[in-house]
């Protein structure tokens, strides 16, 4: 398989940038924000009906607090731009709520579209996602898709043409080529795709003569278009000699180049995910660690079924992904605010877009001002649940709304007679995330802090384990165990604690990444209770039995570690001789490589 340790070279250091903050922190609370604060008492805040009002109140918000980073941004074209926004209310108000004020470079995203508008008024009235999608993302370059580590790793040559393209040009390449890439389609990809798609598109520095010939070579290829992926030669040289032998040494760094010399999957991916966006296929560039603790590169992207001005029906691709390999989730940096994500995030946000646009859209306004919407009407605690528990009844996927309070239940915030409030929403986070667990993982333990009765707590820990391993998730299931277990051991249930992480430990002997760590645990557990170290050699022998030794045409270190932890146990069990000597030479047929 797929397995060298700095795969990810030049995309692990973007990742692990910090986010691209820029706004102040410290905003003043202007009328506007005085009049949503209005709304939010009678509950029209969260109101369907009340949507475009309260789109409207954000926009003239960002005005209000803005003036100077508008005129600055605007420059001479101040008066003539501002009168165009005014006829083109529509796009005004979308596009000024688009930006986030505390991760976006405020007077560039501007500056972007005034370009933009100043080329040409009408391209950006008929294309104005894309001119949205555009300004969002190319305001700060660090939030681009850099493939400039691939290409020093191959020792290949960047093209000449590499970072000359201007988010003026990319906007207009796809306008240019608008016809063309509707290909034999019904949809038109420009005007129906929302900027929250459209930013997985423009994110990208790849030269013009590369996506042109993207487009003569793989639009008959679009649906499914990540398979492109495997027609990128793999390097097995560059593998076996750490990249010191590369075929694509020497070579143009090239979408046509990457190609014909072929590479690892790091190129598979960046070639796939670059063909994709030439494309208007809203794709990334994903990297990931598998449960044998190797790292990986995939590329992901979306699959449209069809699409409306209120309703998109899509699905998120992989390709490369090597389930075998158990690549539970990826990461990519988010094309907007720069953020590291996990590719879930990415999933389940266009979800919530796609099911439903302008609710996602209110609640995440209405969430936007939530801190100076209680400041200004001095709203206590209980009240603080109540507006989190309308923008959740608005759009259940808000993510704000969720991780407030979350902290509010970890910091103690929640009066006891709201812990039904609470509790029903934890309810109905388990059916909403249901396709989406690494966020129900991520908010739940501190949800659950509401719930004082431990035997309902542990119930409910149970209830996520077993969700988690319905849902094709053992790395959250074993997570969820541990969790589990550690509470059972509070109580001192060390017989149910040992018996429960067994059971998780056996149902996942691949997990390499999680297994140690259970057995660990169980270890301890059974340090505590007659009979436990029995139990523990009875569950080491059965794991060795299903631990895969190894990985491809290796020997697992994970299946080595396992066996010389269970040695080192059974050394200090009395008439267990025969069982060490068993284990070693077994082990020693794993590490050649026999087994």
């Amino acid at each position: 398989m797929l397995r060298y340790p700095r795969l990810l070279v030049g995309l692990v250091g973007a990742l692990l940038a910090a986010p691209l903050a820029t706004a102040a922190d410290e905003l003043p609370v202007v009328d506007s924000i005085k009049e949503l604060a209005e709304l939010s008492k009678n509950g029209k805040l969260f109101d369907k009906e009340q949507y475009r009002k309260v789109r409207s109140l954000c926009c003239k918000a960002f005005e209000e607090r803005f003036p100077n980073e508008i005129k600055e941004a605007y420059g001479d074209d101040l008066e003539a731009l501002n009168t165009w926004l005014e006829k083109q209310k529509e796009i005004k108000e979308e596009f000024y709520t688009a930006i986030d004020e505390k991760l976006d470079k405020i007077i560039d995203a501007l500056r972007i579209f005034r370009d933009l508008w100043k080329k040409s008024p009408e391209t950006v009235a008929k294309y104005a996602n894309l001119a949205i999608a555009v300004a969002v993302v190319w305001d700060d370059p660090r939030a681009l898709y850099d493939y400039r580590g691939h290409q020093a790793r191959t020792k290949s040559i960047l093209p000449s043409d590499y970072g000359k393209m201007t988010a003026v040009e990319c906007f207009q390449f796809y306008v240019d080529h608008q016809k063309e890439l509707k290909g034999k389609e019904t949809i038109d990809r420009l005007q129906a795709l929302p900027w929250e798609f459209l930013v997985y598109v423009v994110n990208d520095k790849t030269p013009v003569a590369e996506r042109e010939w993207a487009i003569k070579n793989y639009l008959a290829k679009r649906p499914m278009i990540g398979r492109v992926y495997s027609e990128v030669a793999y390097d097995h040289e560059m593998l076996r000699t750490n990249n010191a032998v590369c075929k694509l040494s020497g070579h143009p760094y090239t979408l046509e180049s990457i190609r014909a010399q072929g590479g690892v999957c790091a190129m598979q991916a960046d070639f796939a995910s670059r063909v994709g966006k030439s494309l208007l296929v809203p794709a990334a560039y994903v990297g990931g660690e598998s449960a044998f603790q190797g790292l990986h590169a995939w590329v992901m992207w979306v699959e449209v079924k069809s699409a409306t001005a209120a309703k998109l029906i899509f699905s998120l691709e992989s390709h490369g992904r090597y389930l075998g390999d158990l690549y539970y989730t990826g990461t990519l940096r988010d094309p907007q605010t720069g953020q590291q994500i996990l590719d879930r995030d990415m999933e389940r946000r266009l979800s919530a877009v796609a099911i439903d646009r302008q609710g996602k859209r209110q609640a995440e306004l209405g969430m936007r001002f939530y801190d100076e919407i209680c400041d200004y009407r001095k709203i206590d605690r209980a009240r603080k649940v109540l507006f989190l528990d309308k923008c959740l009844s608005l759009c259940q996927f808000n993510e704000r709304a969720w991780t407030e309070l979350a902290r509010q239940v970890k910091d103690g915030e929640i009066d006891a007679k709201l812990k039904e409030v609470v509790l029903r929403h934890v309810e109905q986070m388990l059916k909403t995330f249901e396709k989406y667990p690494d966020f129900t993982w991520k908010i739940a333990n501190d949800l659950i802090l509401i719930q004082s009765d431990k035997f309902f707590r542990n119930q409910f820990y149970e209830r996520l384990t077993t969700l988690y391993e319905k849902g094709g998730r053992p790395d959250l299931a074993c997570e969820a165990r541990l969790k589990l277990a550690e509470f059972q051991g509070e109580e001192e249930k060390w017989m149910l604690a040992a018996k429960g992480l067994a059971t998780t430990i056996q149902k996942f002997p691949a997990e390499g990444r999680y297994v140690p760590k259970l057995v660990t645990r169980l270890q301890d557990v059974c340090d505590n209770y007659k009979g436990g170290p029995e139990f523990l050699g009875q569950q080491y022998l059965e794991l060795l039995k299903k631990v895969p030794p190894k990985r491809g045409d290796e020997p697992s270190k994970y299946a080595i570690e396992m066996h010389e932890k269970a040695i080192k146990f059974f050394k200090d069990q009395k008439g267990k001789e025969k069982t060490v000597k068993d284990l070693e030479t077994r082990l020693a047929s794993v590490k050649a490589g026999r087994s």
